[in-house]
């Protein structure tokens, strides 16, 4: 039978309106394993089943995944922040965040109890590379600032006491010093943190990725509302972001 081709036409047009939204992102323990295990996994296939958009996710480094989506190369990016863009990049986000990012002083113990950004004043602090801090944390002028290539090798310079403090989320923290063994020559203030920063998909500044981003916060918004969020994220994540995470 011979299809006209107009009808090709009118065909391949539909399938390629269907083509799944390519979603990047990258590796963090617990929340994106694989691309098909983890809680920001499950909690973003779930979010677009209820947007009604196909999605197809792709893993990879940090810088990889970011670069690729301020480059064109994906149409969206979890979990994204506002340290992943330039002041001026214009990009479609998500009204509804998925968490909010809390980073933590951490300090050797026995030593001043170091807390907040005023509390940093004058000391040197270790950041690890390629981490998205806050803005307020690696541009800071009042303290020194001490990069390293790891979480292990900054607990290392802290310990060691060639570091007055180092800046990481709390239990990414924790697991490192756990690996290390030093668990118990750290201290910090597990309800103050030090900086934090909302969690968000992000998509491309076009009239599609504006489109996704109002679905996606939709769905979001009904998921909460449902309680169908908090089951998947089993309490782990502030379902309101920053403005609600006390």
């Amino acid at each position: 039978m011979r299809i006209p081709l107009v009808s090709l036409v009118l065909l391949g047009a539909a399938a390629a309106g269907h083509a799944a939204v390519q979603m990047a992102t990258f590796p963090i323990p617990g929340h994106v394993e694989s691309d098909t295990k983890g809680l920001f996994i499950e909690l973003v296939r779930e979010v677009a089943k209820q947007a009604q958009t196909d999605i197809q996710i792709q893993v990879m480094p940090p810088p990889r995944a970011v670069q690729g989506f301020l480059g064109g190369s994906f149409g969206g990016l979890f979990p994204a922040l506002d340290v992943n863009f330039a002041a001026n990049q214009p990009i479609a986000r998500t009204s509804e965040s998925i968490d909010c990012k809390e980073d933590f002083v951490f300090t050797k113990k026995g030593s001043p109890f170091l807390k907040t950004l005023a509390d940093l004043k004058g000391k040197r602090v270790g950041i690890t590379r390629g981490y998205p801090y806050a803005r307020e944390v690696t541009d800071s002028s009042a303290f020194a600032v001490e990069t390293a290539n790891t979480d292990e090798a900054n607990i290392q310079k802290l310990v060691a006491g060639y570091l007055d403090a180092f800046v990481l989320d709390e239990k990414t923290g924790l697991k490192a010093f756990e690996k290390l063994g030093m668990a118990a020559q750290m201290q910090y203030a597990a309800k103050v943190p030090v900086s934090r920063q909302d969690v968000y998909y992000a998509f491309q500044n076009t009239a599609e990725g504006k489109d996704l981003a109002d679905k996606f916060s939709q769905a979001l918004k009904k998921m909460k509302q449902s309680g169908q969020f908090q089951k998947i994220t089993q309490g782990i994540t502030f379902a309101h972001g920053c403005a609600k995470a006390n």
